[in-house]
């Protein structure tokens, strides 16, 4: 009896390993291409959206806070960097101390300035800590934030373009 069950444990192992599941990626991606185009054309002001990242870029979150009557409108997309960090990049016009709150956490830091794709940039820490990227113009401010590097963040930067809409 136990050279017949040998034999059948040793295929049973075998079917075990080789059909074992494999571990699903854990990040799930999105396409924000909607989402900025639904800002473009809600926004009195030109969006601004990453376009053209380098390879190991995944958007992994895509949001926009539309107007109600004439109201702020505002575009958030978040990434996983191909170092596996996070990245969040924010264009809205909500008045810029209420959306360094909301984005960077009462008790954000100013650092010092940058010049990014020859424009300035303000430096800045976020309540966690966490580098930041801050600019103005037209009516609007953009954040970008998060775990990733510093170079990283850069990168995110000079991807920025008006998105169509």
């Amino acid at each position: 009896m136990v050279r017949s069950l040998v034999p059948l444990t040793v295929l049973i192992l075998v079917m075990v390993w080789l059909y074992r599941p494999s571990t699903p990626d854990p990040v799930t991606t999105v396409d924000p291409a909607g989402d900025v185009f639904y800002a473009a054309s809600l926004a009195s002001f030109t969006v601004l959206a990453p376009s053209g990242l380098p390879t190991g870029w995944r958007s992994t979150s895509a949001r926009v806070d539309p107007a109600e009557q004439g109201g702020p409108v505002g575009l958030s997309i978040g990434y996983v960097t191909p170092q596996g960090r996070f990245a969040q990049f924010v264009h809205s016009s909500v008045p810029v101390e209420a959306l360094l709150v909301d984005v960077l956490g009462k008790g954000y830091t100013q650092v010092g300035e940058t010049e990014i794709a020859g424009q300035g940039w303000q430096e800045m820490r976020s309540a966690r800590d966490e580098p930041a990227l801050v600019r103005s113009a037209d009516g609007a401010t953009v954040v970008i934030t998060g775990s990733a590097s510093d170079a990283e963040l850069r990168a995110l930067v000079a991807a920025l373009r008006p998105a169509p809409g």
